[in-house]
Parts: structure tokens; sequence; C-alpha cells
């Protein structure tokens, strides 16, 4: 009796560690996508990547010389994606291309064989999604998948025509325009790939700034070839312009959020945190409303990024709708919305979410016969009672905003103090 039961546990764990991988795929909002078409070209690209990867490490392995450079690149890759990671954490994570990762990838694909020159785009895939940004898992893989195919097709173009390879090259005009025949693979086939990727709600990197990318790349390349030390340099100047040009264009839209015309996270923060201390030496009372958009990467996932953007839109033209010229409404992330209301009531405040949370459930925007919209959990907060700073009432909003989502979104939750 104890060997069957032992037997039969010991079946079921094994039934368990197989379902386990299964359960993880089938969750993926990949297979909600609209068109099956669209699932197959993903899978498609996927698949091409990682077998085109394998077919080249067969048909040219590296040799043992080669695992220096590729040492050296993933190195610098690394150092500089650090050094960058606040800035690269700030762009947005539905964008597609490595970033400023390109630099060192078209790098790699001109000094490594190409299955190596592959293999760097996984590495740095690997690195982003552990400490840039966790994304939808197929787009990050995707995108991942199309940066490989584009290293590769750089990296055959000197073995298809017989030229040299990039260090053995001449420096002349003829291993110039090679060179740059190379550059415009790599962007064109990562453009041609991204395309259709708009129909999920990703967008390929902006074609400007890949190219300086790829710029770069020729130069690091260059330089790792004629002049080692000089590539500290050039990485250096990579981190540094990169964080200007990125934190510069941040500046710029510091107040308003572009998307939605509402205060941006910071400075609603500012604003809050003064009407809080003037409210709160008036012994006055103060209310929070979190606002977040259920199932949001579910509907980018069905109609496309430009449909999401159009239900951010009218979301926040509801909030201010539906608020006082004094209150402050902000977009605190993706589709994460705060506001503030002076002067307010926990009860009063309820009330007002509460009108809110339905207006907004029968909010939609037209897909050209058909509508799309959302619904929305909200969590409220109020002072004194959850807290004598402005941060303490955010993080009370926030923990009845998770609740709220717990108990099966689309409701109002109040933060409720111990007693």
């Amino acid at each position: 009796m104890v060997g069957d039961s032992l037997m039969a546990t010991g079946s079921r764990d094994r039934r368990d560690r197989l379902a386990a991988p299964r359960r993880i795929l089938g969750s993926w909002s990949l297979w909600e996508l609209p068109r099956r078409g669209l699932i197959g070209y993903l899978l498609l690209v996927d698949f091409a990547a990682i077998a085109a990867t394998t077919y080249l490490f067969v048909l040219r392995p590296p040799a043992p010389s080669s695992f220096l450079p590729f040492s050296a690149l993933v190195t610098g890759m690394i150092v500089c994606s650090e050094l960058s990671r606040p800035v690269e954490r700030s762009r947005a994570d539905t964008r597609l291309g490595a970033g400023l990762d390109a630099a060192w990838i078209f790098a790699g694909a001109l000094l490594l064989p190409p299955a190596l020159a592959a293999v760097l785009v996984v590495v740095s895939a690997a690195y982003r999604w552990f400490r840039i940004r966790r994304g939808i898992p197929h787009r990050q893989v995707f995108a991942a998948s199309a940066t490989m195919l584009s290293a590769l097709g750089a990296s055959i173009i000197p073995v298809l025509l017989g030229a040299p390879p990039f260090l053995g090259a001449p420096r002349d005009f003829e291993s110039f325009a090679l060179v740059f025949a190379t550059g415009l693979v790599f962007l064109s086939v990562d453009a041609a790939l991204a395309a259709p990727a708009a129909e999920f709600g990703a967008e390929p990197s902006g074609f400007a700034f890949d190219a300086a990318m790829v710029a770069f790349g020729l130069l690091l390349a260059w330089s790792a070839a004629d002049w080692p030390f000089v590539t500290v340099v050039l990485a250096g100047a990579l981190v540094v312009l990169h964080r200007a040009g990125t934190m510069r264009a941040l500046r710029g839209h510091a107040g308003t959020d572009s998307g939605t015309g509402l205060l941006t996270a910071s400075s609603w923060l500012d604003g809050a945190r003064t009407q809080f201390e003037l409210l709160r030496g008036r012994g006055a009372e103060l209310s929070l409303l979190m606002l977040d958009l259920d199932h949001f990467a579910r509907l980018n996932d069905r109609h496309g990024r430009h449909v999401g953007d159009d239900v951010l839109r009218a979301v926040a033209d509801t909030l201010r709708a539906e608020v006082r010229a004094a209150d402050l409404v902000g977009r605190f992330g993706g589709e994460e919305f705060v506001v503030l209301l002076p002067g307010t009531s926990r009860f009063d405040a309820h009330a007002i979410a509460e009108r809110i949370r339905l207006r907004i459930s029968s909010t939609f925007v037209s897909l050209g016969g058909t509508f799309a919209g959302t619904t929305v959990s909200i969590g409220v907060s109020s002072h004194p009672d959850c807290g004598e700073t402005l941060d303490r009432l955010v993080a009370a909003a926030d923990q009845a905003l998770r609740a709220a989502k717990g108990a099966g979104r689309n409701r109002t939750v109040a933060f409720e103090t111990e007693t």
C-alpha cells in the first residue's frame, strides 16, 4: 500500500513537472492575438532565428580564437548597458530593437562568425530581461529573434561575396562600401521583420537612432581591430551621449504626458506634495484615487497599440470631465492613473471613484464598425486616516488597488486602517 502510494505520488510529481512548461506557455498572451496568421508569423521568425543560428554553428563552427573578441564585446555591452540602465528603463517597453546594445551587436556582426554574432543578441536579450525591463514575453522573444536574423544577415554578407574578414580587410573605399552595405542589411532586415509587429502594439525603434548605433558599432569594430585602447574611449562616449540625449528628450516631456495630456508622474508628485503640505497645515481632508485599466496588455495585443493609445486618451478625457479644476490628475505609469482630491472625505472620494469607474466602463473607441473599451480598478485612500505623508497615502491607495484587482477587477476598494 505504501509502495503504491509512493509510486502514485511520484507519477503525479512527474506529470506536474511535465505540465508546468505547458501551463506557462499556454498562459502567454501570444495565443490571444486575433489573427492566427500573425501568431504563425511571430513563431516563424522565432523558429527561423534558432534554426539559422544552429545551422551556422554546424556549418561554420567558431574557431577558438573567436571567443576572445566575443568575450570582449559581451563585457563592453554589459558594462555600457549597466551604466545606462536608468535611462534604458525609461524607454518604452513596447519598442522593438536592442537599444544601446545595437552598437555592440553590429560590431559583433563585423568581427565575429555569424553564429557567435547571433549568440551576442541572446546575451543582450537575457541581460535586458533580467536587468532592464521584463515586458510581455512573446514581444521580447520576437524582438530578440528579429535582431538575431538581422545580425546573421549582416555577418554573412562578406562570406557570400568572398570578401576578407573585417579584421584583415584593407581600409580603403571598397571595404568601406562593403561595410556600408552590411549596415544597410542589418537595418533593413530588422525593419522588415518588425513592420508586422505594429499589429500587436509594438513599435520598431526609430530608424535614426538605430542608424546612429550602427555607425557607432562600426567605430567600435574598427578601434577593436586597429587600436583596442580607443574602444574604451568610444564606449564611454557612447554612454555619455546616449544618457544625455535620452535625458534631454525626457526633460522636454517632463511636465505633461504626450499621449494623454495629463501630468507626468514627477510633475504630479511635485504638485501633490505642495497641496498635501498646505492642506495638512490647515487640518483639511484630502483623498487620493489610484486607477489601473484592467487587462490593458490584452487589449493592446488584440487590437494594436494605436487602439490602446486611443483608449488611454479616452480615459484621460473622462477623468478630466469627472473631477474639479482644483483636483490633480496624472498618468502614473503605462495604464495607471492617479487623482488627488483636496478637501474630499473618504466617503465622497469613494462616490467619485465609482462614478469614474462606471463612466469608463461605458467609454468605447471606434474600430471601424466595432468598438473597443475597458474597465478600471480603483484604490482609494484618505488623509489623515491613511497616514501623515503623501508617500503613505500613495502606498495605501496602491494597496487598495491591488485588493480591487485581487477581488476580480472592475471595482473600487477603499483602504481600511487597522483598528
